[in-house]
């Protein structure tokens, strides 16, 4: 035989076997990378883009190492269709958020989008697992940590500065301590439903073992500090905790062919102590009575009624990113504008219209329906069971506290629900045709289990070049925040050197261009110093560089309107009314109110050009003015600012000698019998509007 025959009829060198992915050594790195990304993520209460930039480097490298494993062998699970469903509306998600209309929130939301696809698709694979070891490990070491920093930060004394919304977080402490560590409602919330978890989770699966009572230990210790947050919501999580607990433990046990006796038992005992403590508060204390009757809601009615009247109007995909915090300025009555809607399913409709609500519900029920067909699987061992269970009661729990809070725009309960979801999406060997498998009440072991195939040579083609495109993406995002996140850090340095407020006013502007963020611009009016001689340019240089980032800051587009009026230049002071002022309004009972600033504005110009000798232009213009003003009524024209509490109603001593002058000298026009000049109504720029507030003028006494 030939060389080339023997070479062909030899046998070939087996390949090599490749395990799954996620109990393998390469999988260690980014299994510790995503378990630190996930604590330190707990430290963030928004979606900061601050912080975004180390996360995604993080999130780049989790997925440079999973994507090259696979790409050589490693085993994954394929990818189910309800997988596929989810990076569907991810993708959805992911593009309305790079384009909408504000350059902060887009940032934000796509950060948050980005590390919720990474954490659901590690669901996934680690749903695969045959132990719940290095899960139970990570959840132990963020409850201890949370329960550490709740002790660490109760006596908190910031001494640092800073210009954005990164509190506790990877860049360093905020002066305002709200972060999940310190936060009433996410820290409460967080450690009632990790405490649950560890107490749940270890009846489930039985105590055999000394460390079982340590985790009970920790679980009550969380539960137990969950009332110190100063936060009501667990008083309404607790009981719902302890109610699906009991359920998934029936339910578990049933399914494990496993006696029900304990679990009917408990669940009698926890019915009448629940009953005996309702009617020991009807008759003696009424303390629930008063919670549920007292309630305070912090705003949220109101902001919820609000919201409600803008989100109808929205198109089928949203008004983008932080729609639902702009889009209501022109019916917000409150102090100053809420950050987000404190209702997840309210800002979704917002800002990614009916199409995103409806996906984000749609999947929210598969994934149920899914986790429920997996605990009554008849061939998953007691591990898989326990952590399906764990992953409904995180998105049971989670789902129902996204109605009052904006947990979904934090980037670790982001990750938290994601990585349930991808955990409940993962195929089971068999999963039964109905909700419930029936075989457990009738004789018989049931059909052979199918094993659960690996990932074809496509489909790793596939999500490789999925990595790729998450990789490039966060990658390009990173390189956009990492000059605004090194900024801060160097504004804190600054700061902590003893920076002058010149040097400090002149940093931010620069940051400005890059960050157009409403919170730098704030900070920057705040510290700009008045006097005899402000500088207006520096100013108006801040005010326009914000607004050119997000065109719906009204608050933004007020102060320079202002601004420009105390200069003197009413003209440019109109344009800049008429470009960013909304047209219809509710009635004027706003502090921020734009009828009445707009109004006060007129008044000034007309007085302006009464002494410039145009009285007819002066009489329009302060004709015009009175009729705002006897329909929506003055208020405070004071810059708007964060301290605007202080605000009143009945506005200041100058500003009601100023409205007694003005009325002296329109009676003085009138009296004068001109004509009055309305060439100022035209547009006072291409493609301009006119004046604003017409239908005002008819409907003015």
């Amino acid at each position: 035989m030939t060389d080339r025959q023997n070479a062909i009829s030899a046998p070939h060198p087996p390949r090599p076997s490749f395990p799954r992915l996620t109990e393998s050594k390469v999988a260690l790195i980014p299994g510790i990378l995503l378990s630190i990304l996930w604590i330190a993520g707990m430290s963030v209460i928004d979606a900061s883009a601050y912080t975004h930039t180390p996360s995604l480097w993080i999130l780049s490298i989790v997925t440079a190492i999973a994507a090259i494993a696979i790409l050589i062998g490693y085993k994954v699970v394929r990818m189910p269709l309800l997988g596929w469903l989810s990076l569907a509306a991810a993708a959805y998600y992911l593009v309305r958020a790079l384009t909408g209309f504000s350059v902060i929130e887009n940032w934000s939301d796509a950060g948050l989008i980005l590390g919720g696809i990474i954490f659901y698709i590690a669901g996934l694979y680690t749903g695969q697992n045959k132990s719940n070891r290095s899960l139970m490990i990570i959840l132990i070491t963020a409850v201890l940590l949370n329960l550490f920093y709740l002790w660490l930060m109760k006596n908190h004394h910031p001494s640092l500065h800073f210009i954005g919304r990164a509190d506790v977080s990877l860049s360093g402490p905020n002066t305002r301590n709200t972060s999940l560590f310190v936060y009433k409602n996410f820290a409460g919330g967080f450690l009632a439903l990790s405490g649950s978890l560890l107490v749940w989770r270890t009846i489930w699966q039985g105590i055999n073992h000394w460390r079982d009572f340590f985790t009970i230990i920790i679980g009550l210790a969380a539960i137990v500090a969950s009332s110190f947050c100063g936060t009501r919501a667990i008083w309404f999580m607790l009981p719902l905790l302890t109610g699906i607990g009991w359920l998934l433990w029936l339910i578990i046990r049933l399914f494990s062919n496993r006696p029900i006796g304990w679990a009917i038992l408990i669940g009698v005992g926890l019915i009448l102590i629940g009953s005996l403590i309702l009617v020991g508060d009807l008759f003696f204390s009424n303390n629930l009575l008063k919670l549920l009757t007292e309630f305070s809601s912090h705003g949220r009615y109101y902001i919820w009624d609000t919201i409600c009247h803008v989100a109808p109007k929205a198109p089928l995909w949203g008004f983008g990113p932080g729609g639902a915090q702009w889009e209501i300025v022109p019916y917000f009555s409150e102090w100053r504008l809420p950050n987000y809607a404190h209702n997840e399913y309210l800002q979704m409709w917002t800002d990614y219209g009916i199409i995103g609500l409806l996906l984000m519900s749609v999947l929210l029920i598969l994934h149920f329906i899914q986790g429920f067909r997996t605990l009554a699987n008849d061939h998953i061992n007691q591990a898989q069971r326990s952590r399906a269970a764990m992953a409904i009661m995180i998105l049971i729990s989670l789902s129902g506290i996204a109605i009052s809070d904006f947990i979904w725009h934090n980037f670790s309960l982001v990750a938290m629900t994601a990585f349930a979801c991808g955990t409940l999406a993962t195929p089971t060997p068999h999963p039964p045709i109905i909700l419930f498998s029936r075989r457990k009440w009738a004789p018989g072991s049931g059909p052979s289990v199918r094993p659960i195939r690996a990932e074809s040579n496509c489909g790793r083609v596939l999500i490789f070049v999925l990595a790729l495109t998450l990789i490039t993406t966060m990658m390009k995002l990173s390189s956009t925040l990492y000059p605004a996140w090194l900024a801060h850090i160097e504004y804190d340095t600054m700061n902590t050197n003893g920076a002058t407020i010149p040097e400090r006013r002149a940093f931010i502007l620069s940051v400005l261009p890059k960050y157009p963020d409403t919170s730098i611009t704030d900070h920057y009016i705040a510290i700009a110093p008045g006097g005899a001689q402000p500088d207006w340019a520096a100013y108006e240089q801040g005010l326009l560089t914000a607004l050119q980032g997000n065109p719906r800051q009204f608050f933004t587009a007020s102060i320079l309107a202002q601004l420009l009026s105390k200069q003197n230049r009413h003209e440019e002071a109109e344009i800049i009314s008429r470009r960013y002022y909304p047209e219809l309004t509710p009635d004027n009972k706003r502090l921020s109110s734009w009828i009445s600033l707009y109004a006060l504005n007129l008044q000034k110009w007309g007085r302006r050009e009464m002494y410039n000798g145009n009285p007819a232009k002066a009489l329009s213009l302060m004709t015009y003015g009175d009729n705002i003003a006897k329909k929506s009524g003055y208020i405070n024209a004071a810059m708007y600012r964060q301290d605007a509490r202080s605000w009143t109603r009945k506005g200041t001593p100058e500003l009601h000698q100023f409205l007694k002058s003005c009325k002296t000298d329109l009676n003085i026009l009138r009296a004068m019998e001109l004509t009055p000049d309305d060439s100022w109504q035209q547009p006072l720029e291409p493609g301009g509007k006119k004046a604003l507030y017409q239908h005002l003028q008819n409907k003015a006494k």
